[in-house]
């Protein structure tokens, strides 16, 4: 360790003993060569987690539908509601697979965030631009992200189509483009909007402005994904080959006939061991959300005990779970890992990367990133020793779109569950009555 007298500035001196420091020890020149020319996560890969990895599990999910690839877009929480619902509705109708639109649901999704965008901006136009909250608008006005309380906002409101009826566009699977021209104006827009407002224009000429504004936004979604179907004919087979045909349906009434279940009674179950919120407790999110009248994100703080409960239940039962973690921690996407021990940082290093979930959390190191399904677990003595996931990133990672999670991933890197209402205990459906703490927009869950 350098001995030099430091208090602030970095002086000559102790740069000079900084560098004695790591000149002297074969292992660091060993470590800057290796890593100055090559890809340093494979370079600290833990051979001993690689050859250990194993895709086998006691207890699976039987599911044909074929894995998704969201590609370049930042929908994953559409994928996972999709990849989980899409089972009740195979099981329920006696189908060998099926998938729903993710561009029928992304065009609602993003139409309903810029209305919100929008009023949320004039109800705020008494704040500066600098206020954290006008600033947290800004940097994402109609962003990909989301979970299951803003597909439910989707689905009760426009409905669902099947994939053929409404695929992919090449703006779904890479949203940068669509994202940049709807920025632009929802910018333009707010710049607007507050300039009337500062010119004395009554609120009412304010809302007013926003409908012909809304007006260009659903023409942008239209040229960037497709109009969406007002009626469609569809026609399926079933598992025994029988013929099935919808003539003139509608989005609503596709939804109401083919989802055997009530949306809203899916809750969050969610893992926040920080000292603000106490466990025990509702909790939501200021701004996150996608429609004015719709139902906003709320989560029951609970113990990560409870959360692997719930998911072992379900799984057992024959369920998929449907889930939400930081997927950027401690994983190899090309493999398909999720496991706590997969890199070696420590001894390329020589130095600790650890840290308990609450200073995650608190200090910025680890957020809520990605959405997925349990799909199997593999038990040894009545215990989960690891985990099988569906992703959403295609066939090409993984062991064809299939990840593997390790336990104690599962302990770290876990951070919110759904859980059906037939599952949910008598203690637990009490709790859902309180209303929610809200939480400000960039709190980490």
């Amino acid at each position: 360790m350098a001995k030099s007298g430091y208090k602030g500035e970095l002086n000559l001196d102790l740069l000079a003993e900084l560098e004695a420091e790591v000149t002297a020890d074969p292992a660091f020149r060993i470590a800057m060569n290796a890593a100055t020319r090559g890809n340093l996560q494979e370079l600290v890969l833990n051979r001993q987690v690689l050859n250990q990895s194993n895709f086998v599990y006691s207890k699976e999910v039987e599911n044909k539908a074929d894995i998704t690839d969201q590609k370049r877009s930042g929908t994953c929480w559409m994928y996972a509601d999709i990849n989980w619902l899409r089972l009740e509705t195979m099981r329920a109708h006696n189908m060998e697979a099926i998938t729903f639109s993710h561009n029928f649901v992304m065009f609602f999704d993003k139409l309903e965030k810029s209305n919100l965008f929008l009023n949320a901006m004039i109800e705020r136009m008494d704040k500066p631009l600098d206020d954290r909250e006008i600033i947290h608008l800004l940097h994402s006005p109609a962003g990909d992200g989301g979970e299951w309380a803003l597909f439910r906002n989707v689905v009760n409101k426009y409905g669902l189509v099947p994939m053929e009826i409404m695929p992919d566009t090449a703006n779904k699977e890479n949203s940068r483009y669509v994202n940049s021209v709807l920025f632009f104006k929802l910018r333009e827009f707010a710049a607007e909007l507050r300039n009337m407002g500062k010119k004395g224009k009554p609120v009412d000429a304010l809302y007013r402005k926003k409908v012909s504004m809304m007006d260009i936004i659903y023409r942008i979604l239209v040229v960037c994904l497709g109009m969406p179907p007002e009626k469609f004919d569809w026609s399926w087979k079933d598992k025994d080959k029988q013929y099935h045909q919808e003539k003139g349906i509608t989005p609503r009434e596709f939804a109401e006939k083919y989802i055997p279940l009530n949306l809203d009674e899916m809750y969050c179950l969610a893992n926040s061991p920080l000292d603000r919120t106490p466990y025990g407790k509702m909790y939501t999110q200021k701004l996150f959300n996608n429609a004015i009248d719709g139902g906003i994100w709320s989560w029951l703080n609970v113990p990560m005990d409870v959360l692997k409960e719930y998911a072992l239940s379900m799984l057992l039962k024959d369920d998929h779970v449907l889930f939400g973690c930081d997927v950027l921690q401690q994983s190899h996407s090309k493999l398909g890992l999720l496991h706590h021990d997969v890199y070696g940082m420590d001894d390329f290093f020589k130095t600790s990367f650890d840290g308990d979930r609450a200073w995650r959390l608190d200090y910025g190191q680890s957020v809520y990133t990605h959405c997925m399904v349990l799909a199997g677990v593999e038990l040894v003595n009545d215990k989960p020793v690891r985990w099988k996931v569906e992703n959403s990133w295609g066939s090409e990672v993984g062991q064809k779109g299939i990840f593997t999670m390790s336990d104690k991933w599962f302990d770290e890197h876990m951070i919110v569950i759904w859980v059906p209402k037939k599952y949910m205990k008598k203690e637990h459906v009490k709790l859902l009555d309180q209303k929610p703490v809200v939480l400000p927009a960039w709190f980490p869950i």
